[in-house]
């Protein structure tokens, strides 16, 4: 048959359905297609809950499946780049992750990128950048404990950072930073309370950032006991964190000798000297020097003397000595051995010389009863001294008064008071005496007692200001 007869065939028979069927027959046939339609379209209806363990995404593995083949593709990269320090690659190849690995993103995987990108980011200083991305895992997952381990320490690590002068870092937003750390050190600590390291560090941010060794204190005992509570097995586990428990050992040794205790420095020192025997975490040098340290203040002198010459025997190739040198100078001149402390002071050349270190050089010179000299030194280390100068003009002011110059005192005293006001804010007390003093000896008694009664107010118990104030009433 033609096409041309089926397609009239057709037509026949479509007309014969239509003539033969009745109005109600077709009625009816119409409302059971409606209804078969609208119950097709339910059967499809679109799925639309939120359910946040659930979406009709997961019932479509195509792109899940994508993603974490992505993921997994992105983290062993990054691994490799991390272990050969390539940090300017992980940036340029993953950052901004929005840019570069889009479907992580939508799907909802990354987080564990962004932490490692943020690593990487720290590493090049570009710490705002590293606290974004930490702050949105933590956004994601905010009981993670390696990320807010991992804020904690970007915005710690800023800080020194900032210390060092690699980066500027001053005023609300390094007060906001050190706010930042100390609360992500807390979450970190609330939900791994038997850790070492997240003591530690927060620790050093008080120690070494904020100068509060009696906050720090605490923290360093809590980090070395959680690592003593441990058993064999879990320090086999955890080793990593062992460096951190004698790390805590030696700078809980530090913050004990700072709040006047060095009995218990020392016992704690000759802990971090056992427990870090057969690994040196710690450098031999910086080890004796601090058991020299205890010593000396203890009057130790012969034991001080002992450890810091071990010390300097155990100098690593290029390490700055130069603190080891000066205490050592300050031991023999305890000792009385003036000649001994002079060529001492002299291992380090002048250029190199710091203000501290230029204050024990002045003493050996004012032992060695070179007075001038001795003047000379400080008043070239105050001309260059932007932090300290405050203490080189009161040395210098001490000189002064000793050669009778009151003028000379009184001026180096003002300065003084000066300096550590714009520097510091308030009264410095030392510039305070000396000027009460220098203008009681210029026969300016209004004055002293001025300076008298303004220094009573600061420091009540300030040696000989008792006495300077009962020759004042005379």
């Amino acid at each position: 048959m033609k096409l041309h007869e089926l397609g009239q065939r057709f037509a026949e028979l479509t007309a014969n359905t239509q003539t033969n069927a009745t109005p109600n027959t077709a009625g009816q046939n119409l409302e059971r297609q409606a209804q078969q339609n609208a119950k097709t379209m339910e059967n499809h209806r679109p799925l639309t809950s939120e359910d946040p363990f659930l979406s009709i995404n997961d019932l479509v593995s195509v792109k899940a499946d994508a993603a974490a083949r992505a993921l997994k593709r992105a983290l062993n990269e990054l691994e490799e780049l991390i272990r050969e320090n390539k940090w300017e690659e992980i940036k340029t190849a993953f950052y901004p992750i929005e840019e570069k690995q889009p479907e992580l993103v939508a799907q909802g995987l990354d987080a564990p990128v962004r932490a490692k990108i943020a690593f990487a980011l720290g590493h090049m200083k570009c710490f705002d950048e590293a606290v974004r991305e930490l702050t949105i895992c933590i956004a994601k997952h905010p009981d993670h404990f390696l990320y807010h381990s991992s804020l904690a320490y970007t915005a710690y690590d800023s800080l020194y950072a900032a210390k060092n002068r690699d980066i500027f870092l001053s005023g609300k937003h390094r007060a906001d930073r050190i706010a930042l750390a100390h609360t992500h050190f807390q979450k970190a600590q609330e939900l791994r309370p038997d850790g070492v390291t997240n003591f530690y560090r927060q620790g050093m941010l008080f120690k070494q950032i904020e100068n509060k060794p009696e906050n720090a204190i605490p923290l360093f005992q809590k980090a070395i006991s959680n690592w003593e509570a441990l058993t064999d097995p879990q320090k086999k586990e955890r080793h990593q964190e062992q460096k951190n428990y004698v790390k805590s050992l030696y700078e809980l040794a530090s913050c004990l000798l700072e709040s006047g205790k060095p009995g218990q420095a020392l016992d704690m020192l000759k802990k971090c000297l056992a427990q870090d025997e057969s690994t040196n975490y710690l450098s031999l040098m910086f080890k004796y020097f601090a058991l020299g340290k205890v010593h000396y203040e203890l009057n130790r002198f012969v034991e001080a003397r002992d450890a810091l010459l071990f010390a300097l025997q155990s100098k690593p190739q290029h390490q700055p000595s130069d603190f080891v040198y000066e205490l050592l100078a300050r031991t023999y001149l305890a000792l009385n051995n003036t000649s001994k402390a002079w060529e001492v002071i002299n291992r380090v050349p002048e250029a190199k010389r710091k203000p501290y270190y230029r204050w024990t050089e002045a003493e050996i010179l004012c032992a060695l009863s070179k007075i001038d000299k001795a003047r000379d030194v400080l008043a070239a280390c105050q001309e260059r001294d932007n932090l300290s100068r405050h203490k080189t003009l009161i040395r210098l002011a001490k000189i002064e008064y000793l050669t009778k110059r009151f003028e000379k005192t009184l001026s180096c005293a003002e300065a003084a008071d000066r300096f550590f006001q714009e520097k510091w804010g308030g009264h410095y007390d030392d510039a305070l005496f000396w000027q009460a003093l220098a203008s009681y000896k210029l026969g300016n008694h209004e004055k002293a007692k001025d300076m008298a009664m303004t220094l009573k107010a600061y420091r009540p118990y300030y040696p000989k200001l008792n006495e300077l104030m009962e020759r004042l009433k005379d």
